[in-house]
């Protein structure tokens, strides 16, 4: 629910916690999100949706870094069930939008914010950056990237970091983006064959 900021009679949008792999622009060896797909700045009047909570919204914009990400969405409200205003000033708020060949109206802005992941996925996230070039890890060491390239600023994404220092200290970590790509993959495999273990 929104609500009105008595000091300068501006609406403050709802904000709403949803998991952060929803988010995900397809980086990182994670796949594109459903809010990040229904991004629809470029192609409005028209728009792409995700779904939440069984009500459409489009994506208007937002900004992410890193795991962090906040978008600014709207609801797609049937033309005889909407009330409120046309036009909201540096909003997409009333205006007519087409998804599917029907025309709708887009609600009140909505603010979707991802969920802060969880330590190890964090750590995991950090070390697949690394190996795949991002924050400018070329040339650089593990321990470099983490101390001067990366920063985390959720709780858990700082915890992450601190634990990868850590890690560095107490072993032998990777030194290079190549032998960073190997240890993920041993990973992978050690993974997959608890799965199967798992399963038989």
């Amino acid at each position: 629910m929104k609500t009105t900021n008595s000091k300068s009679d501006e609406v403050t949008p709802a904000r709403i916690v949803t998991h952060w792999r929803r988010f995900s622009c397809g980086l990182w060896r994670i796949p594109q999100g459903d809010i990040s797909a229904a991004y629809s700045a470029e192609c409005f009047p028209k728009v792409r949706v995700f779904t939440h909570e069984g009500r459409l919204y489009s994506n208007g914009g937002g900004c992410s870094r890193f795991l962090e990400a906040e978008a600014d969405c709207y609801a797609l409200i049937p033309l005889d069930e909407y009330s409120g205003p046309r036009e909201v000033p540096y909003s997409y708020e009333g205006r007519e939008a087409t998804y599917r060949g029907r025309v709708f109206r887009l609600g009140p802005k909505t603010k979707f914010v991802a969920s802060d992941p969880t330590v190890e996925e964090c750590r995991r996230m950090i070390r697949v950056c690394y190996a795949d070039g991002g924050y400018f890890a070329s040339r650089c060491t593990y321990s470099v990237f983490l101390t001067e390239r990366f920063k985390a600023t959720s709780p858990n994404g700082k915890a992450a970091l601190a634990a990868e220092l850590a890690e560095c200290q107490i072993r032998q970590m990777p030194q290079t983006q190549d032998e960073m790509r190997r240890l993920l993959a041993g990973e992978s495999r050690e993974v997959n064959s608890r799965q199967l273990d798992f399963g038989l």
